[in-house]
């Protein structure tokens, strides 16, 4: 499918502002647990090839935001962004229903990318204004939510011609119940890792192994009443 001009634009836009933020986090490189780093890096990955597609919209959902909201808390800008980089490559490579372009592999890993950087941004400014981690983590994942939806309903307006709220609501619809669960996750995995340590990411992942179970098995009883 041959794109307009205003898909282009945006696609570039979402890629230049994704590798911005790459390239500012590794720039800015900071990691005080290395133990901590690889095990959410390693659950991540592992995450992200558990995919379930969504419905009647043109996209899939891995049950990797836990890990992503768990680094945000937790770790660096940088390791937050390279985990957000290296699970979202993994997620659009990984046993792909159909080949995809290389510039849409990179839109999505610059929108991964984007997404976690905003969402540490919201973390530690509520963070360093006294918030407790349960308002900064929340007020995290809508941000997150919002950055990682809007442009996937934009870029499918503009390269396809669906009507982006209505997508942005069908997407919002599917998977607001999973984002609001990743959060609550998060929030008592943060406060558990405070005694528990780095392991606290490895003890979660059968939890969320059993959550993509269940998506999967919800959404392929949805795909099929339409």
């Amino acid at each position: 499918m041959k794109l307009s001009l205003s898909a282009k634009a945006f696609i570039g836009l979402g890629i230049v502002l994704g590798s911005a933020a790459l390239g500012y986090g590794l720039a800015h490189w900071r990691a005080e647990d290395w133990a901590e780093f690889i095990a959410v890096l390693a659950v991540a990955v592992v995450a992200s090839m558990l995919k379930v597609n969504l419905p009647g919209v043109n996209g899939c959902m891995s049950v990797n935001l836990i890990f992503f909201l768990m680094a945000t808390a937790q770790l660096s800008l940088g390791e937050s962004v390279v985990i957000a980089c290296v699970a979202s490559l993994v997620q659009s490579l990984w046993a792909a229903s159909k080949q995809m372009k290389a510039v849409q592999v990179a839109f999505n890993a610059a929108n991964m990318i984007s997404a976690v950087a905003l969402a540490a941004l919201v973390f530690h400014l509520l963070s360093n204004r006294g918030e407790g981690l349960p308002l900064a983590l929340a007020a995290s994942g809508a941000a997150f939510f919002l950055a990682n939806t809007a442009p996937v309903a934009i870029v499918l307006w503009v390269a396809e011609e669906q009507r982006p709220l209505r997508t942005w609501m069908a997407v919002g619809r599917l998977t607001f119940p999973y984002y609001l669960l990743s959060t609550g996750m998060a929030i008592a995995a943060c406060t558990a890792a405070k005694h528990l340590g780095w392991q606290i990411p490895l003890m979660l992942f059968p939890l969320v192994y059993l959550t993509y179970r269940s998506y999967q098995g919800y959404f392929a009883a949805a795909s099929k009443e339409t």
